[in-house]
């Protein structure tokens, strides 16, 4: 497949690195078994050189000229002496448990390994097993002479003589060793400084140059990031944004540091299929948002695509908005007074509640457009909406259902009083004339009330009911309003 490119893989440098680091960590370990080995031998070594220089030094007064008889030589030995002397030859020629230095301390050591030093060893050994059994020998009595006695004396001093001077040369040798692994094991314990000194750079070195590379993807990555019109947000393993683009961070209105670490969820909140919210500069947001996967230096990334769609969210809810209010006083229509009208009708069903309706007439309206004209009857009836407005609860809906006429929808009516309440507080509002473009203009209005479920539990039963009231109320000739009875009758509060 010569047409194939081999990309190089990140965990390439990764194995790399780790073989590296291994390879040194095990030549390590190497120099420094060793050093401690040699650390070891060094310590044997000074236990065995300082048992023989207490030999040589409990030896050496015996071994000048002395006229003595042997008997005398023995007993200025010792008998503990010569045991401890003879097992110190012993340990050292063959090992054997922890020995005790003149002082009383046990000193675990272990057979001497230097084939010259275990020559020099095995002849004292020798001379010293030789002088203890000559020394041991009694004399024959009477017929011995002192003649003998002082031949006798003289080869004991020659064989002790002997053995200061091989024991002395045993602990010079046993000295050159133990100079030697002392030697070795600075030298390893040097060699293992250097060895960690080189493997730090190295393994620092791969860890920058790999850090680099690194930062330098991510440069890339963002740069290209940066070029995309859209909102780009990368997220972390718990959701949280790691980074954003330029288009993310002007679309949600924050800098890139204020959105690192916050959630999505915590700007935004999922409203009819989009997920809006606010700017900080009050701004209103709408946006669409696409999870997806991209392939990141250290391995895939999970992105969010950000697309603003505040303008066409912001069109659909004027054309909601249009679509179920009266364009001219902002109040809501028959459009939205239909859905609602069912769903306070099925929360009067379900909590057993009453619901009030009203309906509304101006009286006279037609002759004030025939004398100020449409101008001045169009900003009477946004002056009368804002007033019906402000006198209804919270909950309450007042809809413009034709040109001079209103309707009213309360829930929560506890009975027959509490909304002939709400009727007077909304035949109230004509109380006060209408001040338009330098015109104090009077009007008053008529008002029919129905209530549910005792007049119907329908919207067309509860309107037709209020509608009748409202007629009789007009028929009376004043500003009034009328309740509607159960038996279809009207009457005047």
């Amino acid at each position: 497949m010569s047409s194939r490119r081999a990309r190089p893989q990140p965990y390439h440098r990764s194995l790399l690195l780790l073989a590296l680091t291994l390879a040194f960590c095990i030549a390590e370990a190497c120099i420094l078994f060793l050093a401690y080995r040699q650390t070891l031998e060094y310590r044997q070594l000074s236990a065995q050189l300082g048992l023989v220089q207490q030999a040589s030094v409990l030896v050496q007064p015996f071994s000048g000229p002395s006229t003595a008889p042997p008997s005398s030589l023995q007993g200025s030995v010792g008998d503990a002496n010569q045991r401890w002397l003879t097992d110190v030859l012993n340990g050292l020629l063959a090992g054997g448990p922890p020995l005790h230095s003149l002082e009383n301390i046990a000193t675990p050591i272990g057979p001497v390994e230097d084939q010259a030093a275990r020559r020099i060893l095995t002849d004292l050994n020798t001379r010293w097993g030789a002088l203890t059994g000559h020394a041991a020998v009694p004399g024959s009595g009477a017929d011995d002479t002192a003649d003998n006695e002082v031949e006798r004396s003289g080869q004991l001093v020659a064989a002790l003589s002997a053995m200061a001077s091989g024991l002395g040369q045993l602990a010079q040798h046993l000295a050159r060793e133990r100079d030697e692994a002392m030697h070795q094991a600075d030298l390893f314990a040097v060699l293992a400084v250097a060895t960690g000194i080189l493997a730090s750079a190295v393994v620092g070195a791969l860890l920058l140059l790999q850090r680099r590379r690194s930062e330098r993807s991510g440069r890339l990555m963002r740069s290209m990031m940066n070029q995309i019109g859209a909102g780009v947000c990368i997220l972390g393993s718990t959701d949280k944004i790691a980074d954003a683009n330029r288009a993310a961070c002007r679309m949600l209105g924050r800098p890139r540091k204020a959105l690192r670490g916050r959630r999505l969820d915590e700007i935004l909140s999922f409203s009819d299929g989009v997920w809006v919210g606010e700017r900080p500069d009050g701004l209103p947001l709408a946006i669409e948002r696409i999870p997806g996967v991209i392939e990141g230096y250290k391995g895939p990334l999970r992105i969010m695509t950000l697309l603003d769609v505040t303008a066409r969210h912001l069109t659909n809810e004027c054309l909601q908005h249009l679509a179920n209010h009266d364009p001219l006083t902002g109040l809501p229509n028959r459009g939205f007074l239909a859905p609602h009208f069912e769903k306070e009708l099925r929360r009067c069903e379900e909590g057993r509640s009453m619901l009030g309706v009203a309906v509304l007439d101006l009286d006279g309206f037609k002759p004030i457009n025939d004398t100020y004209g449409h101008a001045i009857g169009d900003a009477l009836l946004v002056q009368i909406a804002q007033r019906l407005g402000a006198a209804l609860r919270n909950g309450d809906v007042i809809a413009r259902i034709g040109g001079d006429e209103f309707a009213g929808v309360f829930p929560n009516i506890t009975n027959r009083d509490t909304l002939n309440f709400l009727g007077e507080r909304l035949l109230g509002i004509f109380a006060h004339p209408f001040h338009i473009q330098d015109h104090l203009i009077t009007i008053g209005g008529s008002i029919g009330l129905a209530l549910a479920p005792e007049d119907g539990m329908d919207q067309d039963s509860l309107l037709k009911a209020a509608d009748a009231a409202m007629y009789q109320a007009k028929h009376d000739g004043r500003p009034t309003l009328r309740l509607a009875s159960v038996a279809g009758t009207n009457v005047a509060a």
